[in-house]
């Protein structure tokens, strides 16, 4: 069982005490040991509709015209010795039909079959049905949610769509999909040449994704829905790149907000995102900038509605109990993940800042650089075994909203255990949290 899903904090006075939030069924996240489930859409036969200016016919109007068949003439008709052209027989002594051409009675013969089947021949118009009927038709869409896990699969750079040398290139995003699709247990698995019928192909992680591609009107109405009830699944390092692409004004949104006491409206965004954290960190959570979050906390605390949570990529034999890694993440949504999988109420100092938008830059380091360790004897210096940086959470406020104590990027934290348990960042399990401001100098430096 997954934690509850953190979501963005009512607009509440900022010093009074938060509601307590309930539980509710969680979600399918990558960390879950759900199957992927739900139904298959198939595609009817088509129709050709007549002309919209034209109805169909009744039965009693359609009338069937003869078609006239060939005319074979023998060696007895005389008079057909006259109309035979050159070349009008083949060597096997019979003669070549030329192709009949479609009248206008073979459309109305179709017709005439179409009305005997009993389908429609005329077009339905969706956008002539009442808002209300709309409505229910978008709801209808979300009865089977699943989550739409978005993978980078970059390619090479040619203006032809897909090249031999592209197509032959094995990618990183392969390898894994391969993985987790052997760890995926699926019913229709054949071998190739099996006598029995393969099952259905796999169906897609992004049903009724086309509703939002039909025109303008139909993007303006459902994309809203779509945004706020869709899951989407998503690597912790394409996080940033994923905000600039789906909320490219939240930049400008979030400055045209009040401050907290005096807000009266929210950004107007919504969304429902679960951040996937590999087993092993990349090249990217190696780094020594780490990853930044803090577009992701500056969106989440001051939008209408996005809920947000994190999990791990589909694994057998996963505990989420025991995950101290994923459990410290949730601390950043203000919140600690209880015993029974659900969330704690909001920490309120924690909510203040993160709608104030006193944070200037929230970085999450999985795997720091190891530090070279120097020890001195009595004579020359000699490498003692390289130091192992503990994973840490480090975050940076901006200048006008540090305290006093807040010197350099890395400042020394005065009564740190009391300070964390104020934000809710106190026991935690598996990161250690260092505080800052931020430098407008290129020299980041300070001590712990």
């Amino acid at each position: 069982m997954a934690p509850t899903r953190p979501t963005t904090p009512p607009g509440m006075k900022e010093y009074a005490r938060p509601r307590p939030i309930q539980p509710r069924p969680s979600p399918f996240i990558p960390g879950s040991s759900c199957p992927r489930n739900g139904m298959i859409m198939g595609s009817g036969l088509a129709t050709v509709p007549p002309s919209p200016s034209m109805p169909v016919p009744g039965f009693d109007a359609l009338t069937m015209a003869p078609v006239p068949g060939p005319a074979f003439s023998t060696r007895n008709d005389r008079d057909g010795k006259e109309d035979r052209k050159p070349n009008s027989r083949t060597g096997a002594g019979v003669k070549k039909l030329q192709p009949r051409k479609k009248t206008s009675s073979d459309a109305i013969a179709k017709l005439v079959d179409i009305a005997k089947s009993g389908k429609s021949a005329q077009t339905f118009r969706f956008m002539d049905l009442p808002g209300e009927l709309r409505n229910e038709v978008y709801k209808h869409v979300f009865n089977n949610p699943k989550q739409a896990l978005l993978v980078h699969r970059p390619r090479l750079a040619t203006l032809r769509p897909r090249t031999r040398v592209d197509r032959g290139r094995t990618l990183a995003s392969d390898i894994v999909e391969q993985e987790q699709d052997e760890e995926i247990p699926t019913a229709y698995k054949t071998t190739r040449g099996s006598a029995k019928p393969k099952g259905p192909s796999r169906e897609t992680n992004r049903p009724f994704w086309g509703l939002t591609q039909v025109c303008q009107q139909l993007r303006k109405e459902f994309h809203p829905i779509y945004m706020s009830k869709q899951e989407i699944g998503m690597d912790l390092t394409e996080i940033v790149q994923y905000l600039k692409t789906f909320y490219p004004t939240a930049p400008e949104e979030l400055d045209k907000l009040a401050t907290p006491g005096e807000r009266k409206v929210e950004a107007p965004f919504v969304g429902n995102i679960t951040i996937a954290v590999g087993d092993k960190p990349n090249d990217i959570e190696r780094s020594k900038e780490g990853v930044e979050v803090v577009h992701l906390l500056d969106i989440w605390a001051n939008s209408f509605k996005i809920e947000t949570g994190f999990g791990r990529y589909l694994k057998a034999n996963y505990v989420p109990q025991i995950d101290g890694e994923a459990k410290d993440l949730y601390r950043l949504f203000g919140r600690r993940v209880l015993r029974d999988q659900s969330c704690s109420a909001m920490n309120n100092l924690w909510r203040t800042i993160l709608r104030t938008r006193a944070l200037a830059s929230v970085r999450l380091h999985r795997k720091p650089p190891v530090v070279a360790n120097v020890m001195r004897t009595t004579g020359l210096p000699a490498l003692a075994p390289p130091v192992e940086v503990k994973p840490y959470i480090h975050i940076v406020f901006k200048e006008e909203f540090a305290e006093h104590w807040m010197k350099a990027y890395n400042s020394f934290i005065p009564y740190k255990i009391e300070w964390l348990m104020a934000r809710g960042f106190d026991s935690m399990e598996h990161f250690d949290v260092k505080v800052g401001v931020e430098q407008h100098g290129p020299k980041r430096c300070g001590t712990n």
